[in-house]
């Protein structure tokens, strides 16, 4: 009787439909909820592709391509930090650090028969220095691969040091890009996101303001901005340029000495004589 009640819950277990699983820990969120964001004006946020892990959050934000280039605009980022719905503890994310081989691997997946050259240039956005290298893709496209590690260098507590460490990465190509436009994005991104406890942020003391600000005898500090030096009145494209004052006609300049003469003192012929008041 035993055996033939286990055949026969097997048999109904075959027989059940059942959907299959999709075997991901990748679900897509909405765009409000990215990490991060390109400047307004920039890139459009297509799609969000999030993945949970036991020690860090994972997003990759698809943005809008204008480009011939193969492959997808995004950028990668990585929040490392407690995760609420934590899985187990084989579902760890490496914390990669950044070496030449790496990304020479990433590059060539990402962007595939583009030659990228390396900069050499120091350069720094509002959250630290970042590195970058740019290619062409064709004749009319530019692409840019950056990549940036935010931690924190001070940290908020004199006792212990911030933990959190967040990774960026950035893949863009554009047509008829410049390297200064496909820059741009890396200097006006926002991290839009934190952490509640305080010693896993990943930003830092805020720096201090400059010695002297605001008090006789402190720093000059002139009017500059992103694009340069500039003045209130003339703008950044110089002053705007006077328009020509038309010529004077004959006629009118005749008339007009006319009036700076005064009245006649014989009437004018054709016009009718009008008496002087009594």
């Amino acid at each position: 009787m035993l055996g033939f009640a286990l055949a026969s819950s097997g048999c109904a277990l075959s027989l059940r439909g059942e959907d299959p699983k999709v075997a991901t820990m990748t679900i897509e969120v909405p765009a409000s909820q990215s990490l991060i964001l390109p400047e307004p004006g920039g890139p459009s946020v297509l799609t969000v592709l999030e993945t949970r892990y036991l020690n860090a959050l994972e997003q990759e934000v698809v943005l809008g391509t204008r480009s011939t280039a193969p492959g997808q605009n995004s950028f990668h980022v990585i929040f490392f930090g407690p995760i609420d719905g934590r899985t187990g503890r084989d579902n760890y994310r490496k914390d990669d650090r950044l070496s030449e081989e790496s990304l020479a691997d990433e590059m060539e997946e990402v962007l595939p028969g583009v030659a990228m050259h390396t900069s050499t240039f120091f350069v720094q956005n509002r959250y630290g220095p970042f590195g970058y290298a740019i290619g062409r893709a064709g004749s009319n496209d530019l692409c840019i691969y950056a990549w940036q590690r935010i931690e924190s260098q001070v940290s908020l507590s004199p006792v212990s040091r911030d933990r959190g460490v967040l990774t960026v990465k950035l893949r863009l190509c554009q047509t008829g890009a410049t390297e200064q436009s496909l820059l741009g994005i890396m200097y006006r991104y926002s991290i839009n996101g934190y952490y509640l406890p305080r010693g896993w942020q990943p930003y830092g003391r805020p720096l201090p303001e400059s010695e002297g600000l605001g008090r006789p005898g402190g720093p000059l500090t002139y009017p500059t901005g992103i694009q340069g030096d500039g003045t209130v009145l003339d703008g950044y494209m110089g002053p705007e340029p006077v328009p020509p004052r038309p010529a004077r006609s004959r006629s009118v300049s005749s008339r007009q000495e006319t009036l700076d003469s005064g009245p006649p003192s014989t009437p004018i012929e054709g016009y009718p004589t009008v008496p002087a008041p009594q």
